[in-house]
């Protein structure tokens, strides 16, 4: 004979539930937090470590489309979720070099700004149960970037870039949302960037930073420090033709904390890889550089991950 469920334990259980939904959706509303990064890895390679001479203005656009994939449990493992997100990033890189000389080198600033376009679809339940199915699209301005100091050392073939960054809470925010445009935390950042330029064109470049993240008060969550590199290895060819590799890796190195931390420590890592092709044709005179790249990711851990397309364009003034 079957056993019959009380109308009371059934309502507990499905208080159960719910309870358990609501946290886990408490923790997805601060999904910025969770597998994201401050500093988008791949921004920089190619060039890392040079800058024009003083009186030039870079102005450079890049387009990511990525689409990625991530799964969790709870530090308990009571309940898990898996997200699917389909980004569309739009960011503008301007600088601007000073004849004002620092310790040798000419200083330079600039900034990076950006426009997001996000969907994520999210699966949640009890751990080994049924999932329930809930999805976001969200577009506007991400974080802005302010690059207040950069300095470039030229020893021949060798090129050394330093600069100080800070990311603003400049992106939309909601902590009731699945996903949003900006992260609603402050985070300074010291990055060197190092060239080597052969004189057959052959190309060496990489660009590492150290990212320390402020907590999000809406969320009173602390994300752990980051460290990035991004590099690319390229041959630059006649008729201005470029081909190589181009990659990245990511590690968080300290544990995310705060009551919103509800996955635990949480330490991400990923590291991309994949074929760059580019091009630089002179339009109006000026020289201005085309590059196309697709990062494979891999060894993710606590982390979305997924494939990524580049395309990027470069004009000096």
């Amino acid at each position: 004979m079957p056993k019959r469920v009380s109308r009371g334990a059934a309502v507990s259980a499905s208080a159960a539930f719910a309870a358990a939904i609501l946290w886990l959706w408490a923790a997805l509303a601060n999904a910025s937090e969770y597998g994201v990064s401050t500093y988008r890895p791949g921004l920089m390679d190619l060039y890392a470590g040079m800058l024009p001479p003083p009186g030039t203005t870079i102005v450079k656009s890049l387009f990511l489309y990525q689409d990625a994939r991530a799964k969790a449990v709870t530090e308990d493992g009571r309940v898990e979720f898996d997200t699917h997100t389909v980004t569309y990033n739009e960011a503008i890189f301007a600088a601007y070099v000073t004849r004002l000389r620092v310790l040798g080198a000419y200083w330079a600033f600039g900034t990076i700004q950006m426009v997001r376009i996000a969907s994520q679809s999210a699966d949640s339940g009890l751990h080994g149960g049924a999932l329930h199915n809930q999805s976001t699209t969200i577009a506007g301005l991400g974080d802005g970037i302010f690059i207040p100091a950069m300095l470039n050392w030229n020893f021949g073939q060798f090129h050394v870039t330093s600069a100080f960054s800070f990311y603003a809470p400049t992106g939309e925010y909601s902590s009731s949302r699945l996903i949003n445009t900006g992260l609603n935390r402050w985070a300074l950042e010291p990055d060197v960037g190092l060239t080597w330029m052969s004189g057959r064109g052959t190309e060496a470049s990489l660009f590492a930073g150290y990212t320390v993240n402020t907590k999000n008060q809406a969320g009173d969550y602390y994300s752990g420090q980051e460290f990035h590199a991004d590099f690319a290895l390229a041959q630059h060819l006649p008729h201005g033709l470029l081909l190589g590799i181009a990659g990245y890796a990511f590690q968080q190195t300290t544990a995310d904390s705060g009551s919103g931390a509800r996955l635990g420590p949480f330490k991400g890592r990923v590291i991309g890889l994949g074929p760059l092709l580019g091009e630089t044709v002179n339009i109006n005179e000026k020289p201005i550089s085309f590059t196309f790249k697709y990062d494979f990711e891999f060894a993710e851990q606590n982390r979305s991950s997924g494939n990524e397309l580049w395309f990027t364009t470069c004009i000096r003034f």
